[in-house]
């Protein structure tokens, strides 16, 4: 894991934006926690200290589940089950086949399961505690997608808590959770303007 870290730091430490999506969160707060980079960053639709409290992640923790679920994805059924809850547009095949197609080998993500338990959030409560813990959490900006039924911003909240530190917050009230997906000009229309105020800031 420590290499992994090291290499995704120095891989961001000379940008001026990063922007983190779901588990992504817990990557960009373990890089923070580490001294690692103080580059500005967004978390979208984070997956954060819910990985304790909800279902899925606790599922996920559970001999096998990691390989079922990716074997699962791989079935038409499952896909049009995800697509039609998750997903705000109609999209293309060859749209979808790209989108489920880093399913097609689970032995990544079963080894990110390994690492994220709630051991890694004991850890960085830790690292992250007192005056120097919370001013490695500066320049962090929350986004939501107000239809994300995904991850709600009930997370957020538990991770305020965790942390004793507010975030800022901005909710898109025409997003869902993947709106790099659902509207990706629109999607990185608000990425190139975060990335202007940034570089105006620096």
């Amino acid at each position: 894991v420590d290499a992994m870290l090291d290499e995704v730091a120095a891989t961001v430490e000379s940008a001026d934006l990063c922007h983190a999506t779901g588990i992504g969160g817990l990557v960009l707060l373990s890089l923070r926690a580490r001294g690692l980079s103080a580059v500005p960053a967004i978390l979208q639709g984070p997956v954060l200290w819910g990985l304790e409290l909800r279902t899925f992640p606790r599922i996920m923790r559970l001999p096998l589940m990691p390989r079922a679920l990716t074997l699962a994805l791989r079935t038409p059924l499952a896909q049009r089950r995800f697509v039609s809850k998750h997903f705000r547009a109609r999209h293309s095949p060859a749209c979808l086949r790209a989108c489920f197609s880093g399913y097609q080998d689970a032995r990544a993500f079963e080894r990110w399961v390994e690492w994220l338990t709630p051991s890694l959030l004991r850890e960085l409560e830790a690292q992250l505690a007192g005056d120097d813990g919370r001013a490695r959490l500066a320049d962090l900006t929350v986004w939501w997608g107000a239809h994300d039924h995904v991850v709600t911003t009930e997370e957020l909240r538990v991770t305020e808590r965790a942390l004793g530190h507010t975030f800022p917050l901005e909710t898109f009230s025409d997003w869902g959770h993947y709106p790099m997906i659902d509207d990706p000009e629109g999607w990185a229309r608000e990425v190139a303007r975060a990335l202007e105020a940034a570089r105006s800031l620096s």
